[in-house]
């Protein structure tokens, strides 16, 4: 299915719900110390404020009125990016229809044209029942459209699927037992994987069909390799027949877990050779890029590669054992379809709780200091002359 094409959305900005919550009507922008209400026609008994810059109104709002230029989460503290991506990577956001995603990205662009260019000092100010209305189409818009592109991410391949799909390859890996379907299940895992990677990447550093089959043969390559040699040793181990049957269950998810970093290596190695854009912040909050650091690119991918292995370490470790435990109470069968439905449930439970945590264990705007960067970055002015102190680049997913 064709997917619609979208202006480009940055990461840090919102979206909201045309089909449910009508455009915000254009306000007029008053001078300093002003502090006006304005009346919407769509809904007399809701009030927007246009805050002047010494207003002091919480970003998550004072309980009625509620400033939606500001993030929902505060995404600088762990509790708050792991609220944010628990909400981006719902599976529930999966069921949104294409013509619901259009009109939820056509309001983002109607609102965030009312808001006032500086965000960190001007306000746009809603009432709570407003505010939830914009924050639900806010989710829908940051789990289906890419930040850097605007496009549509095809549904399979969006964070929001990461249960379901990979809950059909591990239910597949768990059914493998002979070394043909064994190959196969691995070659679709890294399959899903590649495309994932590939409709996630960052805009800024594209990649060549020759490069995505050169990450594609590397993943698969060192899937197949960890597999077939854990499937064939593991029987040969000098351990008891407990301790192999819980080493053999963990075959899969130390396959996936290293093909994974791999293959995330592959698809991103021109970050790492060539660099990423790092930006500094004007006092107004404006972003300004300086140039591109491979320093900057290795933060990046080692931050991305991090969380990924904490989303399997959960996984690896945690659903054998608790099957073991439960077998041995005679609560699930030791073989058999039950035994490969707990299996399953397990585990999807497992990536379900633990891939939020894991997304949100670095912020996805990362912050570093010029002096640990390459040395032209080291002495870096802004446009007024000053020393730059902190800059910032995307992690990416």
């Amino acid at each position: 299915m064709p997917y619609a094409l979208c202006p480009i959305l940055d990461s840090t900005e919102k979206g909201s719900e045309h089909a449910i919550f009508s455009p915000i009507e254009t306000f007029i922008m008053h001078g300093p110390g002003q502090d006006h209400d304005l009346q919407l026609d769509s809904d007399p008994a809701t009030t927007i404020r246009m805050a002047s810059k010494d207003a002091a109104l919480p970003a998550q709002g004072n309980g009625s009125s509620f400033d939606i230029t500001k993030d929902k989460f505060n995404l600088t503290t762990f509790s708050g990016r792991l609220q944010h991506f628990f909400s981006v990577t719902s599976p529930l956001t999966l069921f949104a229809s294409t013509s619901k995603l259009v009109d939820a990205r056509k309001l983002v662009d109607d609102t965030e044209a009312q808001f006032p260019r500086d965000r960190r000092r001007g306000q746009y100010v809603v009432s709570r029942e407003q505010a939830e209305k914009y924050w639900k189409a806010q989710q829908l818009v940051q789990s289906s459209v890419h930040p850097d592109t605007g496009d549509v991410v095809p549904l399979p391949f969006r964070m929001a699927s990461f249960v379901p799909t990979n809950l059909l390859v591990v239910a597949g890996m768990l059914g493998a037992n002979t070394l043909r379907s064994t190959i196969f299940w691995q070659w679709a895992n890294q399959s899903l994987n590649v495309l994932v990677n590939y409709n996630n990447a960052p805009a800024t550093s594209p990649l060549t069909m020759t490069e995505i089959g050169t990450a594609y043969v590397g993943a698969t390559s060192a899937a197949l390799g960890i597999a077939i040699g854990m499937t064939r040793g593991v029987p040969h181990l000098p351990v008891s027949q407990g301790t192999k049957l819980v080493l053999g269950r963990l075959v899969p998810f130390f396959s996936v877990a290293t093909a994974g970093v791999v293959n995330l290596s592959c698809m991103r190695w021109k970050e790492l050779v060539e660099g990423i854009p790092v930006y500094y912040r004007d006092e107004d909050g404006e972003r300004h890029k300086i140039g591109d650091s491979a320093a900057a690119g290795r933060r990046a991918v080692g931050l991305t590669a991090a969380s990924r292995i904490l989303t399997n370490i959960p996984t690896l470790i945690l659903p054998p054992l608790m099957l073991s435990y439960l077998q041995r109470k005679r609560i699930v069968p030791a073989s058999g379809m039950w035994a490969k439905v707990a299996d399953v449930g397990l585990i999807g439970t497992s990536l379900l709780v633990f891939l939020p945590p894991a997304l949100a264990s670095s912020p996805q705007t990362s912050t570093v200091r010029p002096a640990a960067l390459e040395s032209r970055f080291h002495d870096v002015k802004d446009k007024e002359g000053r020393a730059v102190e902190v800059l910032e680049f995307n992690k990416g997913l």
